[in-house]
C-alpha cells in the first residue's frame, strides 16, 4: 500500500494570452503548491479499478480524474487493472485549487510506485498533460511557470520574492502564509474561460515583469470576469486586506480567495475572523515540494 500526500496550488498570476485552435486558452501563470493537502492510499487488488472518497457528492467513476488517471497508467504500462484507490478529501472542490488535479498525479505517482512500473518524470508528465491541464504542475510542485494550457512547467527559484502590496508596504522574508477562503458559492471553470473576452487580454506580460524587478504583484485575468458576476469574491478579497493582509487574489477560475501575511500568528487570527463568516477558510504555508508521502 503506498500513502500520499496530494497538495494544493495557488495562482499568483494567471494571464491569458488568447484561444488556441484546439478550443483551449493561452496561459501564463505562476502557481504555488500550499500545505493543504488530500490524502491518497493505493492499494493492490484482484482485478479492476475501485475509487472510494470521503464526499459521497464527487463521483467515484471515470468522471473523476483520479479514476481517469488510474486508466490511463494501467493503458500505458500495459499492466492489468487491480487497484483500490482511497481518497480523503481536505481540498475544498470547485475552488481553483487544483484539488482534482492533485490527486490524478498521485494516483500516478502511487501506482508507479506500487507496481514498479519504473515510468520515468517525462513520461509522467506526459500521461499528466492527457489528463488535465493542472496535473503536470502537480506533479512537479513548488513555485512554478506553468505555459501552454498549463501542462508546460518550469521550476521557478522563488528566494527573494518580494511581494509588494502597494508602493509604501512590502516583504522579502523566507516564509509566507496564506489564508485561503473557500465560500459555499462554486464556480465552473468551463464557464468563466467560455465568458473570457478578446478585450480583456492585456499586451503587458505580468510574469516578465516579475522575473526582471523580483516583485510579484498578485494578478488573475479572470477576475475579469467573476467578479462582476459573483460580488461575494470581491467582498472577501477587500474584507482579507481589511484584516491586514497585504494581498488578495482570487485563485484559478474560483471561487476560493487568498491573501498573503508575512506573520503566522496574525495568518490564524484573520482565519479565526474570517472564519465566523466562512467555515472553510484556513492558514496554508508554502510547499517546495510537489506529492510526497
Amino acid at each position: 500500500m503506498i500513502k500520499l500526500k496530494a497538495f494544493a496550488k495557488i495562482n499568483f498570476i494567471l494571464q491569458i494570452l488568447g484561444k488556441r485552435a484546439d478550443g483551449y486558452h493561452e496561459i501564463d501563470s505562476l502557481m504555488q503548491s500550499v500545505s493543504l493537502y488530500d490524502e491518497i492510499l493505493v492499494d493492490k487488488k484482484k482485478s479492476g479499478i475501485e475509487l472510494f472518497l470521503n464526499d459521497p457528492n464527487i463521483p467515484n467513476d471515470k468522471r473523476n480524474t483520479a479514476y481517469k488517471a488510474a486508466e490511463l497508467f494501467f493503458y500505458k504500462t500495459k499492466l492489468e487493472p487491480s487497484v483500490k484507490i482511497d481518497i480523503r478529501k481536505n481540498i475544498p472542490t470547485e475552488a481553483g485549487l487544483g484539488g482534482a488535479s492533485s490527486d490524478a498525479a498521485a494516483v500516478l505517482i502511487g501506482l508507479n510506485r506500487l507496481f514498479d512500473a519504473n515510468l520515468s518524470e517525462k513520461e509522467l508528465l506526459e500521461l499528466g498533460a492527457q489528463i488535465g491541464s493542472d496535473v503536470s504542475f502537480c506533479l512537479t510542485g513548488g513555485f512554478c511557470r506553468c505555459r501552454g494550457r498549463g501542462e508546460l512547467v518550469e521550476k521557478i527559484d522563488n528566494s527573494g520574492t518580494k511581494f509588494c502590496a502597494d508602493e509604501t508596504e512590502s516583504y522579502d522574508g523566507e516564509t509566507k502564509y496564506y489564508v485561503l477562503v473557500k465560500p459555499k458559492l462554486s464556480i465552473l471553470t468551463k464557464s468563466v474561460y467560455d465568458s473570457f473576452e478578446k478585450s480583456f487580454i492585456e499586451k503587458e506580460n505580468y510574469i516578465d515583469g516579475f522575473l526582471q524587478h523580483g516583485e510579484l504583484v498578485l494578478k488573475n485575468d479572470l477576475e475579469k470576469v467573476v467578479l462582476p458576476k459573483h460580488h461575494e469574491i470581491g467582498e472577501i478579497k477587500n474584507r482579507l486586506l481589511s484584516l491586514g493582509c497585504l494581498q488578495s487574489l482570487m485563485s484559478g477560475s474560483g471561487s476560493s480567495v487568498f491573501g498573503l501575511v508575512c506573520d503566522k500568528k496574525k495568518a490564524y487570527e484573520i482565519c479565526e475572523e474570517i472564519k465566523k463568516k466562512y467555515s472553510q477558510s484556513f492558514v496554508v504555508e508554502g510547499m517546495n515540494v510537489g506529492i510526497k508521502e
